[in-house]
């Protein structure tokens, strides 16, 4: 009898662990749940593309712009310090400086096991993650700053790209700007990304 029963316990945890597989499981944080805005609040509330927006005519750079600068209205340089958000989990692939941009954080994020975006953030005051650091969106990675030599009047650079490059990755070859169509198979337009990649 004792045999008969000790058996019972068995069958169900064999019951119970088999059944596990078929509960959903959470996303593993190496792949996206979805993309937040860089600053202000989740959906960037607050914040806004006040200098140039994606493809826009650079006249600093003498080519398309391949992201947005956010600000805050009419802030000027009083938003420098603020937060500065990961769109979403990934991997950071640089974090450092740059002559050109400054402080620099660029991330890989995994949208499924064979297709990635990454977002890239420059101009920072501060960098708050190191290459190799893997983080969450919405997770404070640094702060916004006014670029190499405060260059600028502080706001984000901010960068969806659809294809692995350097951080220092601009649209020109040899100092020539690249047409609008090329830029547009290395890079996203940022704002309309998020907005069709949300969290459900």
């Amino acid at each position: 009898m004792n045999g008969k029963f000790g058996l019972v316990p068995l069958l169900l945890l064999v019951l119970v662990l088999s059944s596990c597989r078929y509960l959903p499981q959470p996303t593993p944080l190496w792949l996206v749940d979805g993309f937040d805005f860089p600053v202000g609040d989740r959906n960037g509330k607050g914040w806004a593309v006040t200098g140039y927006q994606f493809l826009d005519w650079s006249t600093a750079s003498q080519s398309w712009h391949p992201g947005e600068d956010w600000n805050i209205p009419g802030a000027g340089n009083a938003d420098q310090g603020e937060p500065v958000y990961a769109v979403a989990n990934g991997e950071v692939v640089f974090s450092g400086w740059n002559t050109a941009l400054g402080n620099v954080i660029l991330i890989k994020h995994n949208l499924t096991e064979h297709d990635s975006v990454w977002s890239q953030y420059a101009h920072l005051d501060q960098r708050r993650v190191a290459t190799g650091d893997i983080v969450h969106r919405r997770e404070i990675i640094g702060t916004v700053g006014r670029g190499p030599n405060n260059r600028f009047s502080a706001h984000l650079h901010f960068e969806i790209r659809q294809e692995d490059m350097p951080a220092n990755a601009w649209p020109r070859t040899n100092g020539q700007a690249w047409t609008k169509e090329k830029v547009r198979d290395f890079w996203l337009h940022p704002t309309r990304f998020i907005r069709e990649n949300r969290p459900q």
